[in-house]
């Protein structure tokens, strides 16, 4: 994928939705990619008032065009204020997997970052958590409302093999931007390292060898990844991965995270992986979470 040709906006009409639109809209703008925005009734729900209104298909088709109307008005005030234009579809079936299979279609998709029921997100996570462990597509989750392109974005590395398309795909969707790469490395068993006899030159002159081979690394995804982004930072910090990349996103007032999206069994795919949702649940800007 050399660049975005398309981009898929899931909604639900609520607040976040609507901000996460906007930011399809943007980013479409800017790559002149297809834009299509899509609505899912869930059937379960509709078997449900099927059932209460004992059959009647005039409730059903009422639900229908409602979804379709608000979508309409929704595609609407998108070209008026962004000017671009999208595609509207209203489907009915299974949320998540609807959403996924429609995304298969697209080289992004685009979703809010709480849905329009706070109990069921508390208890079976959000829409977009339950996407991102089986969607084989970048998902980006919008957490703020947009003020323009994406200005300063953060991409961590484990320099497994997440990592090489985290950094195309953050080139790719943020072009322009100032892309800082981040590495997070820790000190094997440092509570007990002083206890076996290890002094404090031999843990910096550990954590300075760390950072070196780790500069190196990321010099070398950034020429192979980012070759036609200008503004470019490396940089490696000690600590456990989670805080550190949240840190770092406020220290840098970054607008947009990208990672590498971790667990390569099914048991760690449900799981999300632990350094994803942490970040997920835990940063205030954008997150977008990229397939091998």
């Amino acid at each position: 994928m050399k660049t975005l040709t398309s981009i898929l906006a899931a909604t639900d009409f609520s607040e976040h939705a609507r901000t996460a639109i906007e930011r399809a809209a943007l980013l479409a703008r800017e790559q002149e990619s297809a834009l299509r925005l899509l609505h899912v009734i869930s059937s379960s729900s509709l078997d449900d008032l099927r059932n209460m209104m004992r059959g009647s298909a005039a409730v059903e088709h009422s639900v229908l065009e409602e979804a379709r109307v608000s979508l309409h008005d929704t595609a609407t005030i998108l070209t008026r204020t962004t000017g671009v234009t999208a595609a509207e579809e209203v489907a009915t079936g299974q949320v998540i997997a609807t959403i996924r299979t429609a995304a298969e279609e697209a080289d992004l998709l685009v979703l809010g970052a709480r849905g329009t029921n706070p109990l069921r997100d508390l208890l079976l996570g959000t829409t977009a958590e339950r996407l991102l462990r089986t969607c084989r597509r970048p998902v980006l989750v919008v957490k703020r409302a947009p003020k323009g392109t994406y200005g300063r974005v953060i991409v961590p590395v484990d320099f497994s093999s997440y990592s090489a398309p985290a950094l195309a795909v953050a080139g790719l969707v943020a072009p322009h931007a100032h892309i800082s790469v981040l590495h997070a490395f820790r000190v094997p068993f440092e509570a007990r390292l002083h206890i076996a006899g290890a002094t404090d030159d031999t843990i910096r002159r550990y954590c300075d060898e760390q950072r070196q081979e780790a500069a190196r690394h990321i010099d070398r995804l950034m020429t192979q990844c980012l070759p036609h982004v200008p503004r470019q930072t490396c940089l490696v910090e000690r600590g456990d991965p989670s805080p550190v990349i949240l840190a770092q996103a406020q220290a840098q007032s970054a607008d947009l995270i990208v990672l590498g999206k971790q667990g390569q069994s099914r048991a760690e795919e449900l799981l999300l992986g632990s350094v994803t949702r942490h970040v997920l649940a835990g940063s205030t800007c954008d997150v977008l979470v990229v397939s091998p």
